[in-house]
């Protein structure tokens, strides 16, 4: 993987745009996405009545220095869609003009303003894409609720095109839809270690490796992942 370019899945990165063509392609990117990380359909979501595989939205950083993303600005919301809403008149200082629309109506002009596309929604989870119609999307939101029912939001920027995965600097779980499996070995054949969000990061310190048609990465405190949701935490 020589460049952020380079990594499966990403088409929903420049997403933005109108025109029923480019709708179809995000459309098919999303349902690709939520199949699961290493190419395995995945058997379920995280619910809160706990899964197969454990995922950790709320797990405190460990002594590995594993870390989960942590809510802001402060806030909570009854709906993801409200801290949404909200993120981006607040955070982002724009004008909140709701999901995407497919295309601008004939005879229109141009929408103003910053949209989102949805990527995941679970009863404990959702993220999107945000960024202004016609434009490059910003970053990721991941939407998480509270003991209370209430939604708080985390942004994850895109990082520079450029951006390269590296030992010894983090890397974090980046547009995997419900979660991205971790492996104590770099290959599907091994046991599951758990399931991390969107956000998770850790220092890299293994990689890269080539098996099963996939690129592997090992964080440290959470094990081997695949690189195609993956990114560089720019710091």
């Amino acid at each position: 993987m020589s460049n952020w370019l380079d990594r499966s899945g990403y088409v929903t990165l420049f997403a933005f745009v109108g025109g029923a063509v480019v709708t179809a392609i995000v459309v098919g990117v999303v349902l690709f996405l939520r199949g699961g990380d290493d190419g395995e359909p995945q058997v379920l979501a995280p619910t809160s009545t706990g899964t197969a595989i454990p995922a950790t939205p709320t797990a405190a950083p460990s002594a590995t220095e594993t870390e989960v993303p942590a809510a802001t600005p402060a806030g909570s919301f009854s709906t993801p869609d409200d801290a949404v809403a909200s993120f981006v008149q607040e955070g982002l200082g724009g004008v909140y003009i709701g999901e995407c629309p497919p295309s601008v109506p004939s005879g229109e002009n141009a929408l103003e303003g910053i949209c989102s596309i949805e990527l995941y929604r679970s009863t404990e989870l959702a993220t999107f894409n945000i960024g202004p119609f016609g434009g490059e999307a910003l970053g990721e939101a991941v939407v998480l609720p509270d003991a209370d029912g209430r939604w708080s939001l985390v942004f994850l920027d895109f990082p520079p095109l450029d951006a390269q995965i590296t030992i010894g600097l983090k890397a974090m779980v980046f547009q995997a839809a419900d979660c991205l499996r971790f492996r104590p070995d770099p290959n599907v054949a091994a046991e599951v270690a758990s399931c991390q969000i969107d956000g998770t990061s850790g220092k890299v310190v293994d990689g890269p490796v080539e098996a099963d048609e996939l690129t592997w990465w090992r964080l440290e405190g959470l094990g081997w992942a695949s690189a195609s949701f993956l990114a560089p935490v720019i710091e």
